[in-house]
């Protein structure tokens, strides 16, 4: 191996982390950002224990989760039943690092929460998606955590919803759970002027005969699994990584989830309530919904934000 390999795999690439969260948060963000998010898993540890009723047509709430993120998933279904109450299901799976420890975590903050292992997704997947027939769509999946929300969540017979782990409500979400009650595709807005497609959509579209929704955001997404084309999404998918594998996971994710949407003409949730912030500055008086927090907006999240999550 060269000098220049050995210093990227020994140096450099096990250090990306502390480089990134130093340069976003600097040394004093950086600390409040680990010290905040330490006191989040153990404030999630000792959070009371919470019982759904789960009865009649309830809406089913589905989180990919795992050892980086079971806290902010806890932090989430609280402040969600906080706002909507407890007539709700939740369905966790695991994006591959969901241990027995933190699956006891969980079920002892929630017993009514279904777990939904390995073994069962893939035995769906087995049925709806076989290797052999859709090497494409089994091969995003082993890529990337990325495509599990997608595949592992959304591959089913039935209507779906997810959310990510990062989200805070703070209100009822009332449009949210009438789209629930209605099977309607829905998904969160994009609140950057670019959506993050693999190519310009007029060219997805000419070119490879893709349509797609525009300022998509994977944070929430809906829709019917048991509609979806699946040898023309194994399609697309192969279309994808033939051409764009240089764009990387996420963007080849938003593209394909933009397809389905499109294809079922997927609804977008009102950015203002349902609000994604990028950078460290929240607005406290945004009086929005739901928070969704990323990129340089996890140090207000982790520092602060979870904290007023009354329980």
């Amino acid at each position: 191996m060269s000098l220049g390999k050995l210093v990227y795999k020994y140096l450099y690439a096990p250090t990306a982390s502390i480089r990134y969260n130093l340069h976003h948060f600097g040394i004093k963000g950086w600390y409040a950002y680990k010290n905040g998010e330490k006191q989040m898993k153990t404030a999630a540890i000792n959070l009371p224990a919470i019982s759904l009723q789960n009865s009649g047509d309830v809406p089913v709430i589905s989180y990919l989760t795992g050892e980086k993120y079971w806290h902010q998933t806890i932090f989430g279904i609280q402040s969600l039943v906080n706002h909507y109450g407890n007539n709700i299901g939740i369905d966790i799976y695991s994006d591959g690092s969901l241990a027995p420890p933190i699956i006891e975590t969980l079920k002892n903050y929630c017993p009514q929460i279904t777990i939904t292992t390995e073994a069962q997704i893939m035995e769906n997947l087995n049925a709806i998606i076989p290797a052999d027939k859709y090497p494409s769509l089994n091969f995003l999946r082993d890529w990337s955590p990325f495509f599990k929300r997608m595949i592992d969540i959304h591959c089913k017979m039935q209507w779906a919803i997810h959310l990510d782990s990062d989200m805070l409500f703070f209100k009822c979400p009332d449009d949210l759970t009438d789209f629930s009650k209605q099977k309607k595709a829905f998904f969160m807005q994009e609140q950057m002027s670019a959506s993050y497609f693999v190519d310009d959509s007029d060219v997805l579209l000419k070119k490879y005969d893709i349509p797609t929704l525009q300022n998509v955001n994977g944070g929430i997404i809906a829709y019917d699994g048991s509609v979806v084309d699946y040898p023309r999404l194994e399609h697309i998918a192969k279309l994808l990584l033939e051409n764009y594998f240089h764009q990387g996971p996420a963007r080849i994710e938003q593209t394909l989830m933009s397809y389905i949407l499109a294809m079922q003409n997927g609804t977008p949730l009102n950015k203002t309530d349902y609000k994604i912030y990028y950078d460290s500055a929240v607005d406290d008086n945004d009086n929005a919904t739901l928070r969704h927090y990323i990129f340089k907006a996890k140090l207000p999240y982790f520092s602060a934000e979870w904290k007023t999550i009354s329980h």
